[in-house]
């Protein structure tokens, strides 16, 4: 059986698509031996399957990261695994060391989750800097066997690349789905994913409020975790604003108990702020919503085709408050349509926007480095 590496020194250990996707995935063929090695966080590994193990590396500042290299190189040396498939940019560095390592040859694949030179764009970096990272991206992407798009957008930048490379999209894995899980008691919005301002996180509260001055009855229910600041600013909005009684921060969850309260919830949100690294995706949580039968409020350039294909939610100009407090009520107060959305939502996952689908085409990326290796 094959060693195979999954590494990420920026993810919680239980991301949802480096774990319980890609891990789960690849210890499920049979063929590898899989060490799962990522962050650590509040909640500790249990129930792993046969074939993964997990270790756990210490969270590091942004600026501590490069710290991990040595134990991860270490480690590397020492294991030799035939399979590296790793998930930051920053690893790019570390896996063209690795490529020096004497009489050794892994398959290396990157699962590239931002198209970093449109991240960079946002925070307004330099333009002769932005021409430097994009020249060194390319220099380093050389050491990769194969390269994984989680959007399909980001390829239109990679055309340079000239190893294999898939599409393989973060679609949920609901294998013990529960059904007909009763609702909430009050008509609940949920939020499922990272909470920041680019996520929306201050627009789902803005939103809560101005459906509380409407004197709509309704409670909302955000899962997830952010910089302690930005959830210390959230609170300190949420208590000058009265809306103890309306707005739950319900932090960190496991999925399983996430998804059962996403079955329970009337309306998901997804108010991801126009930005170039957003633009034409797919988020996740969406998709989620739709695997638990329930309709979905989403910024109006992300899914589009989804939305116009299957009808199961509405899309907003999250820049335009007035239009989302409209939507969000006409949702509130049509709730057999909105019923309907979500039955039509999970009919999509089934047919198509499922992991089972997307891992066919994960594991043949891998079959066919490893013919080629």
């Amino acid at each position: 059986m094959k060693l195979f590496y999954n590494i990420s020194s920026v993810h919680p250990w239980n991301d949802t698509r480096i774990y319980f996707r890609q891990a789960f995935s690849h210890g499920e063929t049979g063929k590898y031996k899989v060490k799962h090695i990522a962050i650590e966080n509040n909640l500790l590994p249990g129930n792993i399957p046969a074939n993964i193990e997990v270790e756990l590396l210490a969270k590091q500042s942004r600026k501590k990261r490069m710290l991990t290299w040595t134990p991860l190189y270490k480690k590397i040396k020492k294991d030799k695994p035939d399979v590296i498939q790793f998930h930051d940019p920053e690893l790019l560095i570390l896996m063209n060391i690795i490529r020096w390592i004497p009489s050794y040859h892994p398959g290396i694949v990157y699962d590239m989750h931002e198209n970093v030179p449109k991240v960079l764009m946002r925070k307004k970096i330099p333009e002769f800097a932005l021409s430097m990272y994009r020249f060194l991206e390319r220099q380093l992407l050389r050491a990769c066997s194969g390269v994984v798009f989680a959007e399909s957008t980001y390829k239109e930048d990679y055309r340079f690349l000239t190893c294999p490379t898939m599409d393989v999209y973060n679609y949920p894995k609901v294998p013990f789905m529960k059904e007909n899980e009763a609702k909430e008691d009050v008509f609940t919005f949920i939020y499922l994913g990272g909470i920041s301002d680019i996520r929306g996180g201050e627009t789902m509260l803005l939103l809560a409020k101005r459906l509380v001055d409407l004197k709509k009855k309704f409670h909302m229910k955000i899962i997830g975790t952010g910089s302690e600041e930005y959830i210390g600013k959230l609170n300190t909005f949420i208590f000058k604003n009265n809306l103890e009684d309306h707005i739950s921060l319900e932090g960190a969850m496991a999925f399983d108990k996430a998804f059962e309260s996403i079955q329970r919830a009337h309306v998901g949100m997804a108010f991801l702020v126009p930005d170039p690294n957003f633009m034409g995706g797919k988020t996740t949580k969406c998709f989620e919503y739709m695997a638990a039968g329930i309709p979905f409020m989403v910024s109006d350039f992300l899914i589009q085709d989804v939305l116009d294909k299957w009808e199961c939610g509405v899309s907003v100009d999250v820049l335009n408050m007035d239009e989302m407090v409209q939507k969000a009520v006409y949702l509130l107060e049509s709730p057999e349509m909105a019923t309907n959305m979500g039955e039509r939502g999970k009919a999509a996952y089934r047919q198509e926007y499922n992991w089972e689908n997307e891992e066919g085409k994960l594991l043949s990326l891998f079959d066919k480095i490893g013919s080629c290796s």
